[in-house]
């Protein structure tokens, strides 16, 4: 196994709602692992946390022209997400999402995140979505879902 780690946006979302178990997850991966993330978990935890923040739904928040200021709240979650690697996609990465939505059955953007992980040979990602747990063993890519799973 490698040092690299990808975080999924659940452990985010869990971090922020108050889950000590993301929290430390998130602590040991950025203090003993190389971390990682990608547009689409910068885009669904921005995504989740307006919802979060607001209460409200994401039509909501838009018809009442909430996003910026909703932004400028999280302003320290989102700088703290670009303290992380952020690995593109291309076009190998968007074809092994591909195979990975029919073999699996996965939704697109757990399909592209599993696909960055296989194409930058990133061997852990920390999630607490079950949808990643028959393509992660069969990829040989470890599912963090616990601070034991890290040690």
């Amino acid at each position: 196994m490698n040092n690299k780690i990808f975080i999924d946006s659940s452990i985010f979302i869990e971090n922020f709602k108050g889950n000590t178990t993301a929290k430390e997850i998130l602590e040991l991966a950025t203090d003993k692992f190389d971390v990682y993330i990608n547009s689409i978990v910068f885009s669904e935890v921005l995504f989740k946390l307006m919802v979060l923040k607001s209460g409200k739904s994401i039509l909501t928040i838009k018809s009442q022209n909430l996003i910026s200021s909703l932004i400028k709240e999280l302003k320290n979650y989102s700088e703290l997400l670009l303290l992380f690697e952020v690995l593109e996609e291309n076009k190998e990465v968007l074809n092994i999402s591909l195979e990975f939505i029919e073999k699996y059955n996965l939704l697109t953007n757990d399909a592209l995140i599993l696909a960055t992980c296989k194409y930058y040979g990133i061997d852990k990602i920390a999630s607490f979505d079950s949808d990643f747990e028959k393509a992660t063993i069969t990829e040989k890519i470890k599912l963090i879902r616990s601070m034991n799973d890290l040690l």
